[in-house]
């Protein structure tokens, strides 16, 4: 899995924390620590994607500029 899907599981995951602590109706202090644990969870997941975005990973920019369209091979007749 790429860093950039991770990052962005870590923020839906963080936002999901939050809204299943908003529709359930528990304790305020659970309330509290969830809402609280999502925050975190999301606030992490976006320093990772602006961590990515100022500063890219090398390796993937070299695989990109390496690649190179390939031909596909067709198969040969058998007629």
């Amino acid at each position: 899995m790429g860093s950039l899907t991770k990052a962005a599981l870590i923020c839906g995951s963080g936002s999901m924390i939050i809204l299943i602590s908003i529709l359930i109706n528990l304790p305020f202090a659970v309330q509290t620590f969830l809402l609280l644990a999502g925050l975190a969870v999301s606030v992490y997941g976006v320093f990772l994607l602006v961590k990515m975005v100022v500063k890219p990973p090398e390796k993937s920019l070299e695989t990109l500029t390496e690649q190179a369209p390939k031909k596909k091979k067709r198969p040969t007749s058998t007629l």
